[in-house]
């Protein structure tokens, strides 16, 4: 029993380090960021209870950036909404929110046939809280047809239920 219980804990401890590995290395960086993972349900009209989840690791100076980002949407059933990712081209940050945009390099978008998203820019805003964090993303308000242009975003209109960022100014 204790060697089942010791490898579950090294399993799990070597689960964690790759997840947060990331993590850890932009918080150590000195220039200003964001870095985590959060989601929850939508309430929007048409989406209510399908689950999203935003994942990033960004940094740069003003007007510049490096990293990734992830999209996760899914149908209430637990099926494939859209799926995309790609590299962080700009960062912003003052306090506790930041903006990164980034050009999608690939997208599984199932819920919305005919959209060809790879190679858009698109805008995320993360607002680190005491309580839930915040996060808004520039299709909401347009579509994924229209590119943003560098270091802008939504207001972080939408409260995550799990999950959380690290902004670092």
């Amino acid at each position: 029993m204790g060697t089942r219980i010791w490898g579950a804990t090294l399993a799990a401890v070597a689960a964690l380090a790759v997840v947060t590995a990331p993590a850890v290395a932009a918080a150590e960086a000195r220039l200003p960021g964001v870095v985590g993972s959060a989601g929850g349900p939508l309430t929007f009209p048409g989406y209510p209870g399908q689950p999203v989840r935003f994942d990033v690791v960004a940094e740069g100076k003003p007007g510049t950036g490096t990293g990734r980002f992830h999209v996760n949407h899914k149908t209430a059933e637990g099926g494939p909404y859209a799926d995309f990712d790609g590299r962080v081209d700009c960062v912003a940050v003052q306090g506790n929110l930041a903006i990164v945009t980034g050009v999608v390099e690939r997208a599984d978008l199932p819920g919305v046939p005919g959209v060809e998203l790879v190679g858009r820019r698109i805008g995320l805003t993360f607002q680190q809280n005491p309580g839930p964090d915040r996060v808004g993303w520039s299709w909401a308000y347009g579509s994924f047809e229209q590119d943003v242009l560098p270091c802008t975003g939504a207001v972080p209109f939408f409260e995550t239920t799990y999950g959380g960022y690290l902004v670092r100014g």
